[in-house]
């Protein structure tokens, strides 16, 4: 058992890193003047403990954190948190994979804010980036859904059937969701499949969004990610998105491996 001290010697090692080198002062140094008892706590629950966890690696983390950011709109904390994925290794095509990833949960507009913040980063530090476009408008419509289909499946196993949608525009949403969410964003080199699992399962947490949770659970489980790994993205995201939605999401995961 580590004594609190430990803990707190071990949150500076955290933000030293995400410094690069030098203790980071954080998004907002100027809070902790007045609430010097939760810069300890953080200190020790979260940079001491939780970021020195062993089931996720510190580039993981970084996705979970930069997502929960993300999808909540915390751009202030965004902005210091994309200068410490660089710092901890993540690449910028990496930074951007998980940003995108965002979109179909949080909305593109909150996507593209990040992404403004991202580019202003970049230039900051220098960093040689340049955008490698892969999506093929020369594909057929009927290209992208086969390869949606095909990625859903690998995800999360054949579909149960059900009877389908009652309305023509819900099967057209649908057509367009396995076209683009599953054929195109899931497709994506620059991430691999248990990392989008990680940022999606990162997202739904934060938003509170269980019944979608679910499902990306079993296919977190599907490609691979242990169920210690996938409660452990929980966890993390305690700090960053609050601890009623990450309890929810850990009773949901119990339920799920308990069945199986």
């Amino acid at each position: 058992m580590t004594t609190l001290d430990e803990r707190f010697q071990k949150g500076i090692e955290t933000r030293t890193k995400f410094g690069a080198g030098v203790l980071s002062g954080g998004s907002v140094p100027s809070a902790w003047d007045i609430a010097p008892d939760l810069q300890r706590i953080a200190g020790e629950f979260l940079f001491g403990s939780i970021w020195h966890r062993p089931a996720l690696k510190d580039t993981q983390r970084e996705m979970v954190t930069l997502t929960c950011l993300t999808v909540l709109k915390r751009d202030n904390q965004v902005r210091r948190h994309l200068g410490n994925a660089l710092n901890l290794g993540l690449t910028p095509v990496e930074i951007v994979e998980v940003l995108m990833h965002s979109s179909y949960y949080s909305g593109v507009p909150a996507t593209l804010d990040a992404l403004a913040i991202a580019k202003q980063i970049f230039d900051e530090r220098g960093v040689d980036y340049t955008p490698q476009p892969v999506f093929d408008n020369t594909e057929t419509p009927d290209d992208l859904y086969e390869r949606g289909v095909a990625r859903r499946v690998e995800y999360m196993g054949p579909s149960g059937g059900g009877q389908g949608p009652v309305t023509e525009a819900e099967g057209e949403f649908n057509r367009l969701v396995t076209e683009y969410y599953w054929g195109s964003i899931w497709n994506r080199p620059g991430l691999d499949l248990p990392s989008r699992s990680i940022c999606t399962m990162a997202a739904l947490t934060a938003l509170g969004k269980e019944a979608q949770l679910a499902s990306h659970i079993r296919g977190a489980l599907n490609v691979g990610l242990s169920e210690e790994e996938i409660v452990e993205v929980f966890i993390h995201a305690t700090f960053y998105c609050g601890l009623p939605a990450v309890r929810s999401a850990i009773d949901l995961a119990n339920e799920i491996f308990r069945s199986r």
